[in-house]
């Protein structure tokens, strides 16, 4: 949806105020413009006095506070039905584009609004000093936890992940579920080092990291464990091709044994 209109709904009052404004003057110029024709016709055929005292003249100037009042009180009822259309409308809009912007299950952004943001960051730091990763994340043997306790384990797990990683990140840093276990973050800092700091903190809270489950009508705990790989921007970067050595990390990382993390420069 383009910019103005988004706008305007997500501003419902503001819509109505302008709605108001706009029909009055279009429903109330005109007659006004046609009332002062006629009272320059009736100067021109009576005199001062005549034209004080003439009925004629005071009748027409009822009708014409009657047009005017009619025309406000119209106006006031188009904005008022327009404010509350424009209201249903504001939050159909923002549930679609919740929908567009985010996963459903962990409340995190979707693959493509992290790309764009992404691309804009890439934009930034070519501008600043600052160091730029890209982290790609997964749990480790994930199928085997949905096989083994099912779908609804599953999507604890992932959530149970979404959580620990928002509580571990910093306001700066911009986290999305990429698709399946898989998560992916942004990092921007000053420090080169920023982003090893952040995959040693994960790691480490991940080493402990449980969730209960029931099994055979036993309450278990299951171990959650995460692989990393992760990337800093290079010259004439893009993100797929940081992507692609986030990926080729990310995939030594589960050779190596899982629950561990690869940096590729």
């Amino acid at each position: 949806m383009k910019r103005i209109p988004s706008i305007m709904l997500k501003k419902p009052i503001l819509l109505g105020s302008i709605t108001f404004v706009v029909n009055l003057f279009i429903s109330s110029i005109p007659v006004l413009i046609l009332h002062e024709k006629h009272l320059e016709q009736n100067k021109n055929m009576f005199s001062i006095s005549t034209l004080l005292d003439n009925q004629h003249l005071l009748e027409q100037q009822a009708i014409v506070n009657s047009a005017l009042f009619y025309s406000f009180l119209f106006s006031i009822t188009l904005s008022i039905l327009i404010v509350f259309l424009t209201t249903f409308l504001k939050k159909s809009y923002l549930e679609v584009e919740n929908l567009s912007h985010y996963d459903g299950l962990t409340k995190l952004y979707n693959r493509l609004m992290f790309m764009e943001i992404f691309q804009k960051e890439i934009q930034k730091v070519k501008r600043t000093k600052n160091h730029l990763f890209l982290v790609i994340l997964d749990i480790d043997d994930f199928k085997p936890i949905n096989d083994t306790y099912g779908h609804l384990v599953g999507d604890d797990a992932i959530k149970t992940t979404a959580d620990t990683l928002q509580h571990l990140l910093r306001e700066s840093d911009t986290i999305a579920r990429f698709g399946g276990d898989e998560f992916i973050i942004c990092i921007v800092d000053q420090d080169k080092e920023a982003a090893s700091t952040i995959v040693n903190r994960i790691l480490n809270e991940f080493n402990h990291k449980m969730i209960p489950v029931i099994r055979n009508n036993e309450i278990q705990e299951l171990q959650i464990n995460l692989s990393i790989g992760y990337t800093a921007y290079k010259n004439e970067d893009d993100f797929k091709t940081m992507l692609q050595r986030a990926d080729q990390a990310l995939y030594i990382s589960k050779e190596a044994g899982k629950n561990t993390a690869t940096y590729i420069a």
